[in-house]
């Protein structure tokens, strides 16, 4: 695979210096970095545009107190994961969250991803870090990889063009993103898009999924048959390419 995915989060905040944020970065080990040529110590004006385009439009988390933060900031820092094998994905990612959690504690106002065109607000960032160390911490690694999808996955993305809904961020839990056609009611698609990437990511089917299987939302509900489908919205060098793929799903004609 010539292109690996990698975590780019965008953390705004008040500092003064990147010595914080460089300490914190410190602390997930030394293929994390501080992306020193983007990141500023003076306000970016465009920030404001950036989150309400990356925000979760689904279950918007994002308060009135968070967007006041997002107006005020006075610095940004850019961090970079390493690239992100396929096997390293949900380590990599969960070092991230982590990393996200520890920022907002030491002076950061506001996080989004990059990689994945999604940001929720300050205390759903929190909520989600506090949810995967819990998981960790009972050993219960179905919620644990649950978490991380809904803190990596932005959801029901429409491309008019392919007449499509799908999902960005499965490539940074090591995984195929979803698509499904338009023409489904948006809460309907979004439970088709969920049901496949928790399948995926939680509850870690034994074998790949394959193309031509078929796909339930319920035992006796109607069926979708999996096709699956390079990634060819996105340059390898976008940030939401996704080097695994799409699993499309199709209306069953059988």
């Amino acid at each position: 695979m010539d292109v690996l995915p990698r975590h780019v989060i965008c953390v705004l905040g008040r500092w003064r210096d990147f010595s914080v944020v460089q300490s914190a970065v410190a602390t997930c080990g030394d293929d994390f970095t501080l992306d020193g040529e983007y990141s500023q110590l003076v306000p970016d004006e465009r920030m404001v545009v950036a989150f309400e385009a990356s925000m979760d439009r689904f279950d918007p988390t994002i308060t009135a107190e968070d967007w006041d933060n997002i107006q005020t900031h006075t610095a940004v820092a850019y961090i970079l994961s390493p690239p992100i094998s396929k096997a390293a994905a949900e380590s990599i990612s969960a070092r991230t969250l982590l990393l996200a959690v520890t920022l907002l504690n030491q002076g950061g106002l506001a996080v989004k991803s990059e990689s994945a065109g999604l940001a929720h607000g300050r205390k759903r960032w929190i909520e989600l870090g506090r949810k995967y160390s819990i998981a960790t911490e009972r050993n219960d690694a179905h919620s644990a990889s649950a978490t991380l999808y809904w803190a990596w996955v932005q959801r029901a993305i429409h491309d008019t063009s392919s007449a499509t809904l799908y999902s960005i961020g499965m490539h940074l839990l090591g995984q195929r993103d979803t698509e499904i056609d338009d023409s489904l009611a948006f809460s309907t698609a979004l439970q088709w898009i969920d049901l496949m990437g928790l399948y995926l990511v939680a509850d870690k089917p034994d074998r790949p999924v394959l193309d031509g299987e078929g796909f339930r939302l319920r035992n006796e509900g109607p069926r979708r048959i999996i096709r699956r489908v390079p990634c060819d919205r996105y340059e390898q060098d976008d940030f939401f390419f996704n080097p695994y793929g799409y699993n499309r799903l199709v209306v069953d004609e059988g």
